[in-house]
C-alpha cells in the first residue's frame, strides 16, 4: 500500500523559514538574539515567532537570567513536529534511523541482507521496517518531512538513480522514485561517503572549512569537503580514490584496473587475505579483529599490511588535496588501535612534509552514524523549501 501523505508539515513563508532555521542551530535563543543575528527588525521577529509558536514548529522553553526586568524567554525547535528518515544501505546489511526535528536518534534498526539481494526486494523490506518503526511509535506517516538513502556506488543526483553499486550488484535502481512514489516526500539520494563526510562536517567539526572523509568498507569511498561544502565534481561523483593504483602489480579490481587502494586495504582485502593465511572460510571481519587484538599472529599480520596500504592510500590523498583533516571511518573503526600507529608511520614517509605538517588524521565520532547524520542534515535542509506533493 502505498502511503502518499500529501504532507502539509512544512513552513511556505521564506522569512520564517530563515527564522527557523536559525533557531534550529542556534536555539535555545531569544527573540532579541534572533533579532540582532538576522536584519529583522523586533517587531517582525516577534510575528514570523509567533507564526511558527501557532504552526507548532517553535516552542518556548526555560526563561534565561536575568540581572533585572523579565526574565527572556527562550525560543527552540519543537522536536515532535516532524521525523526524518534515515537509510544506509550497506553490502551485507541495512540501517534505518528515525530523527526527530531536532535531529536527534528516536529509533533505530538494522536487518541484514541475505546473500545477494535484488534490489526491489531490499526496499520492500525497507518499507516494512520503516512501517513498523512508525507504528511502534504511534507517528503518522503525515509526520515524516523526508527521506535520506545512502548507498556504496555511483548515483545519478539529477536522476535520483542509483547507477552502479559493484559490491551490492545494483545498476540502474530508480531509488529516489521508488520512494517518492511510496510516501510523497522530500527524497535525498546519496553515496554512503558523502553523506557521512557531510554528518561529520556539520555535527562534528562545523569549523573545519577543508576536509576528506575515508569510509572503509567491503570497498573504500571518499567524500571531499572544499571550502566548507561538498565538492562532488564535474560527473558528480568525486572522490573515487578507492580507484587510484597503489601497486600496479597488485590484484585485479572490478573497474577493470590492477592494484587499486580498496583491492589491497579494503574489509574485503583483510578478510580474503586471512582466509588464504589460514584456509578458515567465511570468517567475519569482526573475528579477525578480535583475533588480532588477542595478539594472533596471523590475523595481527593481516591487519597491520592492511594499515601499510590504508597510509599509502592517504599519502596520495594528503599529498594531492592537502586537507586540513582527514575522518576515517566505516567497519575498519573496529580495528582503530591497531592501525593508527602504523597509517601516521606511512604518512610520515611518503607525505610532503608541508601537506603533512598541516593535516590530522581522526576517526569518526559518529561511528557508525555518521552517514545517517549527514542524510538527516540534506532531508532538514531540503524539506524547509519542499512543496507539497498532492495526492
Amino acid at each position: 500500500m502505498n502511503v502518499k501523505v500529501g504532507n502539509s508539515t512544512f513552513i511556505k513563508n521564506l522569512n520564517q523559514k530563515r527564522i527557523f532555521k536559525l533557531i534550529h542551530k542556534e536555539g535555545p535563543i531569544t527573540r532579541k538574539e534572533l533579532a540582532d543575528n538576522t536584519d529583522y527588525s523586533a517587531g517582525t521577529i516577534s510575528n514570523h515567532v509567533k507564526a511558527l509558536i501557532d504552526q507548532g514548529f517553535v516552542i518556548e522553553t526555560e526563561k534565561g537570567y536575568s540581572s533585572g526586568g523579565r526574565k527572556p524567554v527562550y525560543l527552540t525547535v519543537n522536536p515532535d513536529k516532524g521525523y526524518i528518515i534515515s537509510v544506509e544501505v550497506e553490502v551485507t546489511r541495512v540501517k534505518i534511523v528515525l530523527f526527530n526535528l531536532k535531529i536527534k536518534v528516536v529509533a533505530k534498526t538494522v536487518f541484514p541482507i541475505n546473500g545477494p539481494a535484488q534490489a526491489k526486494e531490499t526496499i520492500s523490506q525497507i518499507f516494512s521496517e520503516i512501517e513498523k518503526i512508525l507504528s511502534e511509535r504511534e507517528i503518522k506517516p503525515d509526520k515524516i518531512l523526508g527521506i535520506g538513502v545512502a548507498v556504496p556506488g555511483l548515483i545519478d543526483k539529477e536522476e535520483g538513480l542509483l547507477e552502479f553499486a559493484p559490491n551490492l550488484g545494483w545498476s540502474k535502481v530508480p531509488i529516489v522514485k521508488y520512494f517518492e512514489d511510496k510516501y510523497g516526500v522530500p527524497v535525498v539520494l546519496e553515496n554512503e561517503a558523502n553523506a557521512a563526510a557531510v554528518g561529520e562536517k556539520e555535527f562534528v567539526y562545523p569549523d573545519i572549512k577543508d576536509m576528506v572523509y575515508v569510509s572503509i568498507n567491503e570497498g573504500i569511498g571518499c567524500g571531499l569537503i572544499f571550502n566548507g561544502r561538498l565538492y562532488r565534481g564535474a560527473g558528480g561523483n568525486a572522490g573515487e580514490f578507492g580507484h587510484i593504483i597503489i601497486d600496479s602489480d597488485g590484484p585485479l579490481c572490478h573497474c577493470g584496473n590492477s592494484g587499486c587502494w580498496e583491492t589491497l586495504a579494503s574489509e574485503n582485502h583483510i578478510q580474503k587475505e586471512y582466509q588464504e593465511l589460514t584456509g578458515e572460510e567465511n570468517v567475519e571481519k569482526n573475528e579477525i579483529y578480535r583475533k588480532a587484538i588477542e595478539g594472533e599472529d596471523r590475523a595481527l599480520s593481516v591487519v597491520k599490511q592492511a594499515a601499510h596500504n590504508i597510509g599509502l592510500g592517504l599519502a596520495n590523498i594528503v599529498n594531492s588535496l592537502s586537507p586540513r583533516l582527514i575522518v576515517l571511518g566505516g567497519g575498519i573503526i573496529e580495528a582503530d588501535t591497531l592501525i593508527i600507529d602504523t597509517v601516521q608511520s606511512i604518512l610520515k614517509e611518503k607525505c610532503l612534509l608541508l601537506s603533512y605538517d598541516k593535516v590530522d588524521i581522526e576517526f569518526t565520532r559518529l561511528k557508525d552514524l555518521a552517514c545517517l547524520y549527514g542524510l538527516a542534515s540534506y532531508v532538514f535542509n531540503k524539506s524547509i523549501d519542499f512543496e507539497t506533493k498532492k495526492n
